[in-house]
This record gives C-alpha cells, sequence and structure tokens, in this order.
C-alpha cells in the first residue's frame, strides 16, 4: 500500500505542476458519470479509509485489461473524513508504468472496451 501512495503523490505532484502551468482547474466529476461515459471499472481503490489517511485522498478507477486508470481526488478540504460527495478530475494514466496520459490517448483505449 505504502507505493500505491508513493506514486499517487508523484502523480498528484506532477499533475499539479502541470494544472498550474497551464492556468486550468481540474474539473468536478461524479464517479457515477464517469461509469455512464466509460463503462464500469475492473477495479474502484481509494485512499479515504487508510489509516492514517492521506492529505490529499485520491480514489482510482482500474480499466485492467486496456491498462489505464482515471485519477480522482477528494472535492473537500483536507483532512475531511469520508464520505466525499464529489471528486476532482486530477487525470488519466497508463497502469503499466504509472505515466500520465491524454484524455485523447484515455478514450482511444478504453472505447473497443466499452463496446462490448
Amino acid at each position: 500500500m505504502r507505493s500505491l501512495i508513493v506514486q499517487v503523490t508523484a502523480v498528484l505532484l506532477f499533475l499539479f505542476g502541470h494544472i498550474g502551468a497551464e492556468s486550468k482547474e481540474m474539473p468536478t466529476v461524479q464517479q457515477a458519470d464517469l461509469v455512464e461515459r466509460f463503462g464500469k471499472p475492473d477495479q474502484v481503490r481509494s485512499t479515504e479509509n487508510d489509516k492514517p489517511r492521506p492529505p490529499f485522498v485520491t480514489r482510482m478507477l482500474e480499466y485492467k485489461k486496456v491498462g489505464v486508470r482515471i485519477v480522482l481526488l477528494a472535492n473537500a478540504p483536507i483532512g475531511s473524513p469520508p464520505p466525499y460527495s464529489s471528486w476532482k478530475l486530477m487525470g488519466y494514466q497508463d497502469t503499466k508504468d504509472n505515466a500520465v496520459i491524454t484524455e485523447e490517448e484515455f478514450v482511444r483505449r478504453v472505447a473497443p472496451r466499452k463496446r462490448k
């Protein structure tokens, strides 16, 4: 679990750096909307019930067969306990190397899976 937290923290820092550089704000999303758009993920992981809970609570929707994940950040003040009513979309990752991928790449990889 600790390596997952390290990986998520690295992604947070990378994405915060890019978001700040581009002056874009992370959009607020609902998990149900993402599932409707991209299909049901193979696995949903969250740090909201970790002990100790990290300051930045994340949720990851993984589509294992196509090797991608959606990374969400709780839309709540730091240290707030669950449940969280909404999430901020941080970005998309390749599950093999944790590289950040574009939304276009994510959609391209998930599209054949959703048709099934």
